[in-house]
């Protein structure tokens, strides 16, 4: 396989289909505005959380927060998420307390307590 065809296959991939943003569009974002392809933003974004995995991240949301063209997606994706979150902990604290409940029946069994 030659370097051009595995180029190209990586470009294909982290291109996305049109229109159709990756994760928040960012990099599409980025690339519209420089006039450049949005692999390479995507490729860039993917190097600097390799290596730097916190501060790629942060740069990723809060580019998606504070550009024009990301700010609403990024947003929906957040409060979605915090909803999934707020269940969750609903669920595990429901469980913790049935446990205790549970537990302190258990305990005092049989002595009149």
């Amino acid at each position: 396989m030659s370097s051009d065809n595995v180029i190209n296959e990586i470009r294909e991939s982290l291109n996305g289909r049109p229109g159709q943003p990756i994760v928040f569009g960012v990099c599409k974002s980025l690339a519209d505005r420089t006039g450049k392809e949005p692999w390479m933003f995507r490729l860039a974004a993917i190097l600097i959380t390799l290596f730097w995995p916190l501060a790629g991240l942060a740069i990723y949301i809060i580019a998606g927060v504070v550009m024009r063209e990301t700010e609403e997606r990024t947003r929906k994706f957040f409060s979605g998420l915090l909803i999934i979150v707020r269940e969750n902990v609903e669920k595990g604290a429901g469980w913790l307390r049935d446990c205790c409940h549970s537990c302190n029946r258990s305990s005092h069994g049989g002595r009149g307590y």
